[in-house]
């Protein structure tokens, strides 16, 4: 049986036919790879119907009010974005970087853009505020004014003020002091703005509310002055005196200064007077008011309205005589003479105790009554006229 040639040999040679049997399989396998890489790509942008995922996060601290308080790295905050698509390339972003930073600022916003085959997002912050500086210009202002000399002696009140220049003032404290004494005193107080930043300082005083102690009153009666003794508790302490002599009813200002002790020469003989004393320390704290009692040293004989009371030793005057060569005096007591003497002088001295007609006596608390004669000539003339007679009392001591 003979062997029909196949179509490909007739007119053709063997190495003809097997060489294009070759060609067409090598282009059906680059069509069928470039098939599978198309349609991949086809196949893919057909599943891909997403935009990419943008989210934020600021890196600050956070204040009040919705404001930021800078950050750990100073007074500024950075927005830091994070891109991200997991069916495809993200294939650009626009403002997606972290920073610039944000400075202080009343309120800004920040975008970033992001784009895939599956879309674009665009995504805005919300608004950020930045005042990472607190309130300047901070200081309390107390609700009055010193009491005296720079001091205060009862309770006050400070309030503090300041200024923000970026969020503002939310509001600044008062505080109330009432004790304990004390130079300098202070109270602390504060600010703080919208955001939360707080400044604070403050404010110093001297506080005495304590008044001054006022001991050791007494006077001493001498011929021609009243002499006021006292004490305080601080050498600093002004003492204001006054006097009111008995039978008046007018009070006349004498002393005000720093002093323990003033003398009173403008007295008159044979009149009481009350001192009254009071001390006042350098807050205008004032003791509590004292008198005392002075009794004359000097008993003039007939210008009295009354009976005065006198020292322990009292001094008797009268006035002169012409041509009188000395003068006779006599003491009684419950009517009872208890001396007699005859000074030279206008004056005599009476002791606490003496010697006379052959007894002792002694100035013993109790009204006495004197007489004053002037005498003329010898004393063995015994030529006598009466000058006066008056009455004193040796009060109780």
């Amino acid at each position: 049986m003979s062997r029909r040639p196949t179509p490909w040999q007739e007119g053709r040679s063997a190495g003809t036919s097997r060489g294009l049997v070759t060609k067409l399989i090598r282009a059906s396998v680059v069509l069928t790879a470039l098939s599978m890489v198309f349609g991949a790509a086809a196949s893919s942008s057909l599943l891909d119907d997403t935009p990419p995922s943008v989210a934020y996060s600021i890196d600050g601290i956070s204040g009040t009010n919705g404001w930021y308080r800078g950050s750990t790295s100073g007074d500024y905050v950075v927005v830091h974005w994070s891109v991200s698509d997991p069916e495809s390339p993200v294939t650009s972003t626009n403002g997606c970087e972290p920073g610039p930073p944000i400075g202080p600022n009343t309120g800004t916003t920040r975008t970033c853009t992001a784009t895939s085959a599956g879309g674009t997002t665009a995504i805005t912050t919300k608004v950020i505020k930045v005042d990472g500086d607190p309130p300047s210009g901070v200081a309390g202002a107390p609700s009055r004014g010193p009491d005296a000399n720079g001091w205060y002696n009862h309770s006050l009140s400070v309030t503090w003020s300041g200024s923000d220049a970026t969020s503002g003032i939310a509001g600044c404290t008062s505080a109330a002091y009432q004790g304990p004494d004390a130079a300098p005193a202070s109270l602390s107080g504060s600010c703080t703005d919208v955001a939360g930043n707080s400044s604070s300082t403050s404010f110093a005083f001297q506080y005495d509310a304590t008044p001054p102690q006022l001991s050791s009153l007494s006077v001493q009666s001498t011929d021609g002055a009243n002499i006021v003794h006292w004490k305080s508790s601080s050498p600093n302490d002004v003492a204001a005196i006054s006097r009111v002599a008995r039978g008046s009813r007018s009070e006349r200002s004498l002393f005000s200064g720093t002093a323990a002790d003033f003398v009173d020469k403008k007295i008159q003989d044979g009149v009481e007077y009350r001192y009254n004393v009071r001390t006042f320390d350098q807050a205008g704290n004032a003791s509590q008011a004292r008198t005392v009692l002075a009794f004359p040293k000097v008993v003039s004989l007939g210008k009295n309205a009354y009976t005065p009371r006198t020292t322990a030793q009292p001094i008797l005057t009268w006035p002169a005589r012409r041509g009188a060569s000395y003068y006779h005096v006599q003491l009684f007591r419950n009517g009872k003479r208890i001396l007699a003497a005859w000074p030279l002088k206008t004056e005599l001295a009476l002791r606490p105790h003496w010697r006379w007609a052959g007894r002792r006596y002694r100035l013993a608390p109790a009204q006495y009554a004197w007489f004053v004669w002037a005498g003329f000539g010898p004393r063995t003339a015994a030529r006598y006229k009466l000058i006066g007679h008056s009455t004193f009392i040796v009060p109780a001591h």
